[in-house]
């Protein structure tokens, strides 16, 4: 998996306005945004600059360039008036005097392009769209790597990124390929099970993105007054809806009993079980869900194959949260911590199947260790807008969902 290579993943997926641009890899380089903004990408957003613009990883990914590695990204360049840049310009500066490699590379004013270098011993591939374009080699220690393009109208880059990546070994054309086309295969999970575990598959969802319903208000209807006077002010939502209409498939009655009952009982567990719907490389949406309705499998039986159909309704109590992500990759990164202040109750399910409730105070400061390696997302609930002063060391995912 090519997950377990990347060193670098910087999506550029953050609102327009923040100062930092999460690094997604355990590395957790992230940068440092100055003046530049974010704005609709290739892929999500992407990351915009005007010229004097710059974004700064915060550590170095690749100590020295000794290594075989991989550094791609999505490039658009800027359109301006008179002068659009029309050329991608790479420059690898070698040990020694004049040694470097400058490859040119045409690309359209406001037109996205994939640009990927690869190292492999002294070998150097050259991409665009996947396709290579070149390979030069050079046995000299490799210095420095730029990419610039033909515009003079700033001390840097005119245009933007999206995507950049940089992995610890040299991906082949097809695996640069199936990072442009961007195949992404969705996934339903719960509790970290995904659902084709036991051959079951969604065919529709209901309810993931949808806002859900309000609360009554309090509102009072006048004698002799059109309509009615409602307090629009304190809008609380009514648990999330989700319903998921899925299909499941066995080899014969036996398989069939047996997986379906496996997957019922995911949903006797105490307290809420994790939903997570896999539907993006670095977002994905979750939820702190439970069952409430029977489960109804209309099926007819069959000595060979076997399907049944059914909808699965779950309900979020909790239908406001912001999300989190924190990337254990050891000793030194184990540790999550959250600081912030709000006068109501809030809860935090840590993604470990570890939960704290009714929390609030002023400059609260909670710590969490994950005794495994991996990805966690944590999941914030309450009322999201009043929570005030907070911060953490872990990416923020969604500021609210």
């Amino acid at each position: 998996m090519l997950s377990n290579n990347i060193i670098l993943n910087l999506p550029f997926d953050e609102s327009d306005g923040s100062t930092i641009a999460y690094d997604y890899s355990p590395s957790r380089a992230d940068g440092h945004v100055n003046g530049a903004q974010f704005t609709a990408g290739k892929n999500g957003n992407a990351i915009k600059f005007k010229g004097n613009d710059t974004c700064e990883v915060s550590k170095f990914v690749l100590p020295n360039f000794d290594r075989d590695f991989t550094l791609s990204a999505w490039v658009k360049g800027g359109e301006i008036e008179c002068g659009s840049p029309s050329k991608l310009i790479w420059v690898l500066l070698f040990s020694g005097s004049n040694n470097s490699i400058d490859l040119i590379i045409g690309a359209r004013p406001d037109t996205w392009v994939f640009l990927a270098l690869t190292k492999q011993a002294g070998n150097f591939n050259f991409y665009v769209n996947s396709s290579p374009v070149k390979t030069l080699s050079n046995s000299s220690t490799l210095k420095g790597i730029s990419l610039n393009q033909d515009y003079y109208g700033g001390s840097y880059g005119l245009g933007l990124l999206d995507d950049v990546k940089v992995y610890n070994k040299a991906l082949t054309r097809e695996e640069l390929y199936e990072d442009f086309t961007n195949k992404y295969h969705q996934s339903y999970l719960i509790d970290g099970i995904d659902f084709r575990k036991y051959g079951v598959f969604v065919s529709d969802s209901k309810g993931v993105v949808s806002r859900p319903k309000l609360k009554s208000m309090a509102s009072v209807s006048w004698d002799n007054y059109h309509g009615e006077a409602v307090d629009l002010n304190h809008k609380f939502y009514e648990p999330r809806e989700i319903t998921l209409s899925c299909f499941i498939k066995a080899d014969n009655k036996s398989d069939f009993i047996a997986q379906s009952s496996q997957f019922e009982q995911l949903f006797d567990k105490k307290g809420t079980q994790r939903l997570m719907l896999d539907v993006h490389p670095v977002k994905p949406l979750v939820y702190e869900v439970y069952c409430k309705d029977e489960i109804n499998l209309v099926k007819k039986w069959s000595d060979s194959m076997m399907i049944g159909t059914f909808e699965l309704k779950l309900i979020e109590p909790e239908p406001v949260k912001r999300v989190l992500k924190h990337i254990s990759a050891g000793d030194s990164t184990k540790l999550c911590s959250i600081t912030f202040t709000t006068e109501k109750l809030v809860n935090i399910y840590w993604g470990d199947g570890s939960a704290d409730f009714d929390i609030s105070g002023q400059n609260l400061t909670l710590k969490h260790n994950y005794t495994d390696r991996g990805d966690f997302f944590v999941i914030i609930t309450g009322c999201i807008d009043e929570i005030y002063l907070f911060s953490t060391n872990s990416i923020i995912v969604w500021n609210k969902l």
